[in-house]
This record gives structure tokens, C-alpha cells and sequence, in this order.
């Protein structure tokens, strides 16, 4: 018999720290108000279909409702999520990005970020986040995005012939997630093009994580 007390991986622990102004987490994580004020967490970005009046009353809150399918269209909020998420940094504050589980919304979000504020490649994206929340997987569909999305900010490099899809051109852990969603995905990132894919040489390493020029953010 379970307990009553029982909760999912995903639900265990508390939000998990990606950057000094950003965290991600599940929608339980956003309900837990002591644990936010413990953080120092100041706003909530929700990016699950379902919107929460838990912790509301004293965090500037945003809602950008996504499904979580393959078919659903995240990238378009890209810029309104990345916006937010400077808004609060600028402000000094912080904030947790959240969708239903923190398993595929939510973490589709904060690559966006990194890749679009601090030149991270996308598998460079998904390794930093996988490290600090194990059990992220992007959907398909998401995924699908964030290369699109890679291939529209980031600088090329030209280089002589497509990488390999092993050693340096991408890790371990981000092709095994390409498989479990599809062959046709880790074919498609195998084969994308090679100013896409190129390693390049803006890209932020961890550790200047916390030092490294931001992008400027409009007004909220």
C-alpha cells in the first residue's frame, strides 16, 4: 500500500538551480511557497496548460499555456519567455520555470534560454540542464524546435564534413534521448547541416555561467 506522502521522481526534492536567476522545476515545486522564499525565488513562468493560484499572491507570475505534445508550437514563445526571464534578472530577482512535471515544457524553455543569452549549442544546452535534473526529455517535437531554433541564432562554422554523432559532435546522454524519441530524430541531427551542427567557439563554458554578458530584455 502507498503512501499517502508518495511522490513521483519528478516531484522529489526541490526546484533545481540553473543559473544564480533561474530555476527549473515541476508544478508541485511552484506550489511549495516556503521552499520558493527559502530560494529566494520572486516570480513563477508557468508554461503548463493548467494555471495555479498556489504562491501567486506575493510572485509576479506568468502563464504562457503549452501542450505538452509533439505537434504543439513552444518555439513561437521563445522570445516572450526569455524576455520574462531577463525582466525578473534585471530586477534582481529570481525565477522558477515550470510546466506540469518539469520533464519537457519547462525544460525546452530554459535551453532556449541558454542558447539564445549565453551561445550555448543545443547539446551543450541539454547535457548542463540533464546534470542538474536528471529526469528532463524534451518531446520529439520540442526538440525538433530547438534545432530549428539553434540553426536561426547561433553563428556557423563551416567545417569540412558533417560531425559524427559520436565523441565531441555530441554526447552521450543527448543522443541516447534523440533515440528513445525516434531514429528519424538522431538521423535528422546526424545528418543536419554542418553550419548548424559546428561546435563554433562563442559558447559559454560553466564556469563563466555566472559572468558573462546577457542579453538586453524589453520591458515587463
Amino acid at each position: 500500500m502507498l503512501s499517502i506522502s508518495y511522490r513521483p521522481a519528478y516531484d522529489q526534492g526541490g526546484p533545481v538551480e540553473i543559473l544564480p536567476f533561474l530555476y527549473l522545476g515541476s508544478a508541485y515545486h511552484a506550489s511549495e511557497c516556503e521552499c520558493l522564499a527559502n530560494l529566494h525565488i520572486t516570480a513563477l513562468l508557468n508554461v503548463s496548460r493548467r494555471t495555479s493560484e498556489a504562491c501567486m499572491s506575493h510572485l509576479h507570475y506568468k502563464w504562457i499555456p503549452v501542450e505538452d505534445s509533439h505537434t504543439a508550437d513552444i518555439s513561437s514563445h521563445f522570445q516572450e519567455a526569455i524576455d520574462f526571464i531577463d525582466c525578473v534578472r534585471e530586477k534582481g530577482g529570481k525565477v522558477l520555470v515550470h510546466c506540469e512535471a518539469g520533464i519537457s515544457r519547462s525544460p525546452t524553455i530554459c535551453m532556449a534560454y541558454l542558447m539564445k543569452t549565453r551561445q550555448f549549442r543545443l547539446k551543450d544546452a541539454f547535457d548542463y540542464i540533464k546534470q542538474r535534473r536528471s529526469v528532463v526529455s524534451p518531446n520529439f517535437g520540442f526538440m525538433g524546435q530547438l534545432l530549428q531554433y539553434e540553426s536561426e541564432i547561433l553563428p556557423s562554422t563551416p567545417t569540412p564534413e558533417a560531425p559524427s554523432c559520436q565523441g565531441e559532435a555530441a554526447s552521450s546522454s543527448f543522443i541516447a534521448h534523440l533515440q528513445t524519441l525516434s531514429p528519424d530524430m538522431q538521423a535528422s541531427y546526424c545528418t543536419f547541416p554542418t553550419s548548424v551542427l559546428a561546435p563554433g567557439t562563442t559558447h559559454s563554458t560553466v564556469s563563466e555561467l555566472s559572468r558573462g554578458p546577457m542579453a538586453t530584455a524589453t520591458s515587463c
